[in-house]
């Protein structure tokens, strides 16, 4: 069941990044749309998959991970983090905080993603967790997907409609 919740989490943020993309096109415009997609995408489904993950699913997540007999509370902080996330995402699309509000959110849930993947990638090369698994999603992976939503966010921010107050 864990091991599907990350597989979701690449399919959801890969396909979010690519529809972002779509959005934009070739001329930028769509940043609204496109921001309003990584919020969804990025922030509140992947985010809300990695809550349950993390949280709810902390011993298979260990033990995918290779940490079992490990306290939960960085598992059960992990999730909150991401829980966090997944809730200022769904609070600024719902109540239409605008573009910018919303590219904050993602931005910072990116940058925290990719700090994730700096850490994976540090614990692989360290010698400490040489799985496939840890290389290729946790370091590659969750890294290709980072800075592919900080590139199509800040693209989509320079493109957006300025906010007059």
């Amino acid at each position: 069941m864990v091991r599907l919740f990350m597989i979701l989490t690449y399919v959801v943020g890969g396909a979010g990044v690519a529809l972002a993309f779509y959005y934009l096109g070739d001329s930028g415009y769509g940043a609204d749309e496109a921001v309003s997609v990584l919020t969804l995408a990025l922030c509140v489904i992947v985010g809300g998959l990695s809550w349950v993950r993390h949280f709810l699913l902390w011993k298979s997540d260990a033990k995918l991970l290779g940490v079992e007999g490990q306290s939960p509370f960085f598992h059960w902080e992990v999730g909150f983090a991401n829980g966090a996330f997944a809730l200022a995402g769904l609070l600024a699309f719902l109540l239409d905080w605008g573009t910018y509000a919303m590219a904050a959110v993602v931005l910072a849930y990116a940058f925290y993603l990719l700090q994730a993947a700096i850490l994976h990638g540090w614990r692989y090369f360290s010698g400490e967790s040489r799985t496939p698994a840890r290389l290729w999603g946790s370091f590659v992976g969750l890294g290709v997907l980072s800075i592919m939503v900080i590139i199509v966010c800040v693209i989509a921010v320079a493109n957006a409609e300025p906010v007059l107050y």
